[in-house]
């Protein structure tokens, strides 16, 4: 058990340094136990509220610190509180060194008694994978990763987080196949009807989007044909060719979809200049 006598005088030191009670020429002195009056039953209750109001923990370090700037030496302070020197020792050198966050429970992540500094969070962000659309929302392992094939859980969560200004129209438009505009229009609404919103009334929806391997394999192709050469591309005018040359239906609002998943609104740029290249090169190396 602690001296009641050493408890009330370091308790009443910290309150006397941590509030200012003295003057540097009043606690520059040194203080004389002997003279002062001394209450167990006060000490007692004191040191309950003290614990019930900051932790056993840190009121056993206030104490051992207090003792120590009193003058009591650490083998003294260490059978006084009932615990090794070299802890006593411890304790008094982290506070000579961190202040009052030594005090502290370590097992805690944020201090109690110090003023926090704001996080600053990275912004949301998106990417897309082969099989995924990845929402990162700019904090460890705070990753949402909804699959591909799952078309109206994207729709709802990206719509979603742009209502919110999470993240920019032209990534989420990217993200689902549309137009700004389009992506713009879709997320008011949203807000305004709720997920029926999202649903396509028109006959043939369901099915309108899914097409085999071997279609889509004829749409890149097709893809390439034009930008290569006519320099541009339509999703009207490749579902017309499409029909003429393969006798595949496949709407153009389908096209533009599967296209702009595929990425290939991203080349059409660059595929005629690269081709141009290509056959330069031949041509000189010939």
């Amino acid at each position: 058990m602690v001296h009641h006598n050493s408890v009330v005088i370091a308790v009443c030191c910290v309150i006397i340094i941590l509030y200012g009670g003295l003057t540097m020429s009043l606690y520059s002195r040194v203080i004389d136990c002997r003279e002062l009056p001394l209450s167990p039953s006060l000490s007692q209750s004191r040191l309950q509220r003290a614990t019930r109001a900051l932790g056993e923990t840190v009121v056993h370090r206030i104490l051992c610190f207090a003792l120590y700037l009193l003058g009591v030496n650490r083998r003294a302070i260490g059978e006084a509180l009932g615990i090794p020197p070299e802890t006593a020792k411890s304790i008094v050198k982290a506070v000579g060194k961190e202040g009052l966050q030594a005090l502290e429970d370590r097992r805690h992540r944020v201090s109690d008694f110090l003023p926090q500094t704001p996080v600053a969070l990275s912004p949301v962000s998106l990417s897309l994978t082969r099989e995924h659309i990845i929402v990162d929302f700019g904090a460890k392992d705070r990753q949402l990763q909804i699959p591909r094939q799952n078309e109206r859980q994207v729709r709802v969560v990206l719509l979603s987080l742009l209502n919110n200004r999470l993240l920019p129209k032209d990534q989420v438009a990217e993200a689902i196949g549309l137009s700004v505009a389009h992506t713009s229009a879709l997320s008011q609404r949203l807000h305004s009807e709720g997920i029926a919103a999202l649903i396509d009334k028109r006959h043939g929806q369901q099915s309108d989007y899914r097409i085999t391997p071997e279609v889509k394999a004829e749409l890149v192709q097709q893809f390439a044909v034009d930008v290569i050469t006519r320099g541009k591309i339509s999703g009207e005018a490749i579902s017309e060719e499409l029909q003429d040359r393969c006798q595949l239906t496949v709407p153009a609002r389908t096209v533009r979809h599967h296209l702009a998943r595929m990425g290939l609104g991203k080349i059409k740029q660059s595929l005629p200049e690269l081709v141009a290249a290509v056959k330069k090169t031949s041509a000189i190396s010939s």
